[in-house]
């Protein structure tokens, strides 16, 4: 497995059926629906009894499991070429993938415990032109992955000087970043997944609701009988105990998820590598070569903004808008002072020079008419169309659907305050938000397509809106005087055409 140019192919390590159980049962659960209407139908169509059924369906579901698991095992193969990789895999499908050296973008690795005890890993590709990880080489040994890491380094010339370090010697680099506790907690807080707990949740009540609505009316009926005398005041107060409770659970389950994933979270410029290393049980390693970014995004929520913490991500070239978080190499928590350093380095030798911390009194302002459109197509058009629908039934009550304009209102002063851009003579950062902040960076000679829109409004007061379309996605800065979208565009054009870099 060490040896890359013997032309063979390869089987990686039997304990590379782990990783296929784990697909499977991922397969299962996103389609958790489909996958248990076939036990559900067998269950109800079974003359015994729910446990017995359940547990021969489960029995059944487990040797699937290992069988299937096997046969991948069995039928995966790999070999390395000179400028590629090739994989074949699949049991009622057959698949075969060529993987050029030069469309790697990325070269992560995943060490669950078991595999961290038998020192092997398992590596996925991210390529260009892909919605996600093209590949993946389970249960391989940490050598083989290093010597992977440095072929594609070699053949892509990312580095003239350095040469690459490896895993054994990337502890001995200077981390650009390390994570502590506090920060775990930080990042529970301000996950924006927490949503699902509580969606969760919210599930569950609704289905037990008669379950619940019975202990409680239960309680309260032995409390009466009791003879205890219930005010108002004390009814709130037990409900407000349950609710933070019920709060505090969930945090605690955020903030444990933080740990589990960026526990002794660390980041390191590994030549012209940025690579982050961090978990509690399984241990992630992400890698990008500094040259594939795109965008530089800094997110900052409410949580974050009360925390005074961004969230930075680095963008890379996507096919598509599906599954674009795999295509982003993410920084869990920063400061402002962490977002510049950062900045600096992700973007030298061109750019680096701006912030992109939103608060900076550098950003220029984009026209106060941008409210206008917010309010016109957000806010009148809607109350008039729904006025006239409810007018021959309510009459003139109709117009309390005016009010809509008042929240419409302070939506768009919010999004005009929070709207703003700043450049150099290499670069670009927009800001934009609402009940937080967002600000995104690009290198002018990177982008694809730049063109100016004008609606008549826009055409009658000068304005215009300057829109940048990346291989990462597009960005735009709205309502900026004509004269100077109209010079950005022509100097963005002339920075493309005259790069010799590549722009990915």
């Amino acid at each position: 497995m060490k040896t890359l140019d013997d032309g063979g192919w390869h089987r990686t390590s039997p304990w590379a059926i782990l990783f296929f159980a784990a697909k499977i049962i991922k397969f299962f659960v996103n389609n958790a629906w489909q996958a248990l209407a076939p036990l559900f139908a067998y269950v109800y169509a079974s003359q015994q009894d729910v446990v017995t059924s359940l547990i021969i369906g489960g029995i059944a579901a487990l040797i699937g499991l290992v069988v299937f698991s096997v046969l991948s095992y069995l039928m995966f193969r790999f070999r390395v070429g000179q400028n590629s990789i090739f994989i074949r895999e699949g049991v009622l499908k057959k698949t075969q993938l060529d993987i050029k050296f030069e469309r790697i973008q990325g070269i992560n690795t995943k060490q669950n415990p078991v595999y961290r005890a038998l020192k092997l890993v398992t590596v996925s590709f991210d390529t260009a032109g892909s919605a996600g990880s093209e590949g993946n080489l389970p249960a391989v040994t940490r050598e083989f992955a290093d010597s992977i890491r440095q072929r594609v380094s070699t053949v892509e010339k990312v580095t003239e000087d350095v040469e690459p370090t490896t895993d054994a010697d990337i502890a001995d680099l200077p981390p650009l970043l390390q994570l502590d506790w506090r920060d775990m907690i930080r990042i529970g807080l301000a996950d924006r997944r927490a949503l699902i707990v509580f969606a969760f949740i919210g599930g569950t009540f609704e289905q037990f609701q008669d379950t619940y609505e019975s202990w409680i009316m239960a309680f309260a009926t032995r409390m009466f009988a009791s003879g205890a005398d219930i005010t108002a005041v004390q009814g709130v107060t037990v409900f407000v105990a349950i609710a933070s409770v019920v709060v505090l659970i969930f945090v605690l389950l955020s903030v444990g998820a933080a740990f589990l994933r960026y526990h002794n979270y660390a980041l390191y410029l590994d030549g012209r590598r940025l690579r982050s290393v961090g978990g509690l049980f399984t241990r992630h390693e992400h890698s990008m070569d500094l040259e594939k970014i795109q965008t530089l995004r800094l997110n900052q929520g409410i949580v974050q903004r009360w925390l005074r913490r961004y969230r930075l991500t680095a963008r890379q070239a996507k096919s598509s808008d599906h599954n674009r978080a795999s295509k982003s190499f993410d920084i869990p928590v920063v400061n402002d002072a962490q977002s510049d350093e950062l900045r600096a380095i992700l973007q030298v030798p061109e750019g680096g020079r701006l912030t992109q911390v939103p608060r900076d009194p550098s950003f220029q302002p984009v026209s106060a008419f941008y409210m206008r459109s917010i309010l016109l197509y957000a806010g009148a058009f809607p109350a008039l169309l729904a006025m006239l629908v409810t007018w021959p039934v309510v009459g003139a009550r109709a117009l309390i659907v005016f009010l809509w304009l008042v929240p419409v209102s302070l939506v768009a002063y919010r999004r005009w305050k929070r709207a703003g851009y700043l450049h150099d003579d290499e670069e670009i950062v927009r800001r934009s938000g609402f009940l937080g902040y967002r600000t995104s960076g690009l290198l002018f000679r990177k982008v694809q397509r730049v063109t100016i829109k004008q609606s008549r409004y826009q055409r009658r007061k000068g304005l215009a809106t300057l829109r940048m379309q990346m291989a990462s996605g597009g960005i735009y800065i709205p309502y900026i005087p004509q004269d100077v979208a109209m010079r950005l565009r022509d100097y963005i054009l002339y920075k493309v055409e005259s790069s010799t870099k590549a722009w990915h």
